[in-house]
């Protein structure tokens, strides 16, 4: 009994002796793990808080964000719409057989596969160029500092240039406006001295030829020879127009049952008045205005030639009063001797 269990017992031994070993490499391995995936954890962090710290990642990030964001939102709504678009021309086909059900059914499911996608791309474009240009941003972030520099240079100093030649721009114009305002002022004084000698001595011109006394007699004459010869064309115009109207209206007289005649007169003799009137006015107001003015003009001689002619006929006057009285007392003697010889023998 002793020896049978006694290999038992060296056998249990053994086995335990064997089996405490391996618990140790367990244990020491997964303390080792642990260390280690503690020390990548901190190793991990530390690196993830210097690259999200580092501003290139930072920029790189935000706009790769915004793109993605802007391009996504904005490829949604167009996704939308063109799935709705689509998935509603879609349902058209088997609207017959759904009762118009597949209409909105498919525009519903056009527009969130539409949406899905078109954020998709347009989350993925965005993405993509948002990073590629904050990249390229940053990378050469001192050489675009550098142009902006440059072109901030170049635009002050040009914007120094264009000040100086519109300053000098806006003083060459001063000087040409005072030039010119007080050239203009001389010249409009020069005229306004010019216009009042002119109107003065158009005044006393005027006020002498309205004063002449030959300007009055001719005005005088020719507005009554106007007045006169007016109304004598008006009178002659209307008779002679009147006449040529009648003369006018009398083949027609037939048709219009004589209507045609007195119709005829009376514009003949309307528009004779008028061209009678006007010619009249017109002859009249120059021949009595070149008369009045011929006559006022020689009224000396006139008045000469008058005072000779009433002279001469006075003198003949006389002369035949003369003669007449001699001629009477001869008759009378005569007839006076003739009648006391009659007498006599009368008586005796």
């Amino acid at each position: 009994m002793a020896e049978y269990n006694s290999p038992t017992k060296v056998s249990e031994v053994k086995t335990v002796v064997a089996t405490q070993p391996r618990k140790d490499k367990f244990v020491t391995a997964a303390k080792n793990a642990k260390v280690s995936t503690v020390a990548f954890a901190k190793t991990s962090q530390e690196k993830c808080a210097v690259i999200i710290k580092n501003p290139h990642f930072q920029t790189v990030t935000f706009s790769t964000a915004s793109g993605a964001v802007t391009l996504g939102s904005i490829g949604g709504a167009f996704g939308c719409m063109g799935g709705v678009l689509v998935g509603a021309v879609t349902g058209c086909v088997p609207a017959l057989l759904t009762f118009g059900l597949s209409i909105p059914f498919g525009a519903v499911a056009g527009g969130a596969l539409g949406t899905a996608a078109g954020a998709s791309v347009g989350a993925t474009t965005g993405a993509t160029a948002g990073g590629v240009l904050s990249h390229g941003c940053y990378v050469y972030r001192a050489q675009i500092k550098q142009g902006v520099l440059q072109i901030k240079t170049g635009t002050s100093s040009r914007a120094q240039q264009i000040q100086l030649s519109l300053q000098s721009g806006a003083d060459r114009t001063r000087d040409f406006t005072l030039k010119t305002k007080r050239s203009t002022q001389v010249f409009l004084l020069d005229q306004a001295k010019k216009a009042q000698t002119f109107a003065l001595d158009s005044k006393r011109k005027g006020h002498g030829v309205v004063t002449d006394k030959s300007f009055q007699v001719t005005t005088a004459s020719a507005a009554v020879g106007a007045a006169g010869g007016g109304a004598a064309g008006g009178a002659f115009g209307t008779v002679a127009g009147a006449g040529a109207g009648m003369l006018i209206g009398v083949p027609a007289a037939l048709f219009t049952f004589g209507l045609s005649i007195p119709v005829c007169a009376t514009i003949g003799g309307g528009l004779g008045c008028a061209t009678g009137a006007t010619t009249g006015a017109a002859a009249g107001g120059l021949m009595s205005g070149v008369t009045g003015y011929s006559t006022h003009k020689y009224r000396k001689e006139l008045s000469k030639g008058a005072s000779d002619a009433w002279s001469t006929y006075q003198s003949g006057t006389s002369r035949l009063k003369e003669q007449a009285m001699v001629s009477v007392t001869r008759v009378t003697a005569m007839v006076s001797g003739t009648g006391g010889t009659a007498g006599g023998a009368g008586s005796e």
